[in-house]
Formats: structure tokens, C-alpha cells, sequence
């Protein structure tokens, strides 16, 4: 995986249509392993996501970015992270170990209905009305899951809105390589964690559903019970991280 960051003396610029320079890290297996600085000549928004989507770049994360940049850097296939701040190489390893929150869409860590926005007020976040101070069911320890269940619109009413027990969603993509990266870890906990229901949504096709979510960024993790959000993630989680989040919800 490939994310780059626009750049000046080590930090991350604070605004995406005035960078000249763009620092692009590899990162394998969570651990960046080289890095470059690139200065595109022509840095119209489309010439510059050309650029990057031609060095491989699949993460871009900025501080404030235009509507046409943004528009720009999606239309390569690329994820936006945006209302970042910091040196590049701390903005990167906070990336990387799922601590960095952007401005644009983000769940929050813990804590309401786990960021999803103004959602709630119009029914989202899996119907989560009171914005998570209602009562919630317990953990069910009893049922057991085997297989990932793929969400649609014709079965999310009856595999999670009718169901009363811990659920994990995954939002994801194809084209997307944190997703890809992601995969193996969601299906060995999946394995490990047989009482949580795993399920994933192809934002791709079922873009309903990622709007009921208020999903901007994907890889996303949301965990649900009982039509709350409890929590959530956006980018890259290890496992650890993950079963982390799931034990707080149990």
C-alpha cells in the first residue's frame, strides 16, 4: 500500500491545492518501508492525482482540501483522509495503528452512535434512536456463526436491525487495498469470535447502506447491537485492535 501525504520541511501541508510536493510512503504489512518526495510539474487537481495514481498511491491524507481536489483524487480510485495535522512521519504511524481521526466522517472512538453524523436524526446509524443512551440487550454467548454474511437492502432488515446480538460490519471495496490488507484479519476473528455475527457491505453496490452508516472513508469497522452503533474504526486495524474493540462491547 501506498499513501502520500502533501509535504513541506517534514510536515503535512496544511492545504492539498497549495503543495508542491508530495511525500509518498510503502508501507508493507503495516510498516512503511520507503519513502519518496515527488514534485509534480503541472499541479492542476487532475494532473496531481494523476501523478500520485501513477506512483501507486492508494491513501492520500491532507489537512483541508477543496471540493474539486477531492473530487479529483477520488475519480483515481484514491481515499481521502482529510483535517489532518502533524509531521508526516507521525501522521503516517498514527494512520497505521488506527489512532488518527480525520474531520470529514470519521467514527468516533467510543461513545454515542459511534460518529455517524447527522445520521440519527434522520433514522441512520441502523435506526439508532437516542444516539446510544438507550438500553441495550446483553451479549448473547449462546449462538454460534460460521460464515461472513455479505449485507444487501433486501437482507439487512432481518440479519441485523431484527437481530438482537453483537454484530461486526465491515465496509469495504474491491479496488480498495486497506480492504484487501484487512480481509484475512476480519476472517480469522471471524473464525476465532464464533458467538459475534460477521457480516460486510460492498459500498460499491450497496451504497444505501454505507449512506445509512454515514460512511465517507473505507476500510470501516462498525460494531452493532441491537440497531446501535456502539463503536467503529476507519483505516487499517490489527487484530488485536480489533478484538480489543469487540471485548469493550461484550
Amino acid at each position: 500500500m501506498k499513501i502520500a501525504m502533501p509535504y513541506q520541511d517534514g510536515v503535512l501541508l496544511e492545504h492539498f491545492g497549495r503543495a508542491k510536493e508530495f511525500i509518498i510512503y510503502n508501507v508493507s504489512d503495516l510498516d512503511p518501508v520507503t519513502s519518496e518526495v515527488i514534485a509534480p510539474e503541472d499541479l492542476s487537481h487532475a494532473a496531481v492525482a494523476r501523478a500520485l495514481k501513477e506512483h501507486g498511491v492508494d491513501v492520500v491524507l491532507c489537512g483541508s482540501i477543496g471540493e474539486h481536489a477531492r473530487q479529483a483524487v477520488e475519480g483515481e480510485h484514491m481515499l481521502v483522509f482529510s483535517g489532518i495535522t502533524g509531521a508526516a512521519d507521525d501522521v503516517l504511524e498514527r494512520f497505521l495503528q488506527g489512532n488518527l481521526e480525520a474531520a470529514d466522517g470519521d467514527f468516533a472512538a467510543e461513545g454515542g452512535c459511534g460518529g455517524c453524523g447527522g445520521g440519527c436524526a434522520s433514522g441512520g446509524c441502523a435506526g439508532c434512536s437516542g444516539c446510544g443512551g438507550a438500553e441495550r440487550e446483553p451479549y448473547v454467548e449462546t449462538r454460534t456463526f460460521t460464515d461472513i454474511v455479505t449485507l444487501t437492502s433486501e437482507n439487512f432488515q432481518t440479519e441485523v436491525l431484527d437481530d438482537p446480538g453483537l454484530i461486526l460490519i465491515d465496509f469495504w471495496a474491491e479496488w480498495c487495498q486497506p480492504c484487501r490488507m484487512l480481509a484475512p484479519t476480519f476472517e480469522e476473528l471471524n473464525r476465532e469470535e464464533p458467538q459475534v455475527k460477521f457480516c460486510r457491505v460492498n459500498v460499491d453496490e450497496q451504497g444505501e447502506l454505507a449512506q445509512m452508516f454515514g460512511i465517507e472513508s473505507i476500510p470501516t469497522l462498525a460494531i452493532v447491537q441491537d440497531r446501535h452503533t456502539l463503536t467503529g474504526s476507519v483505516g487499517l486495524r490489527s487484530k488485536e485492535e480489533i478484538k480489543a474493540m469487540l471485548d469493550g462491547c461484550k
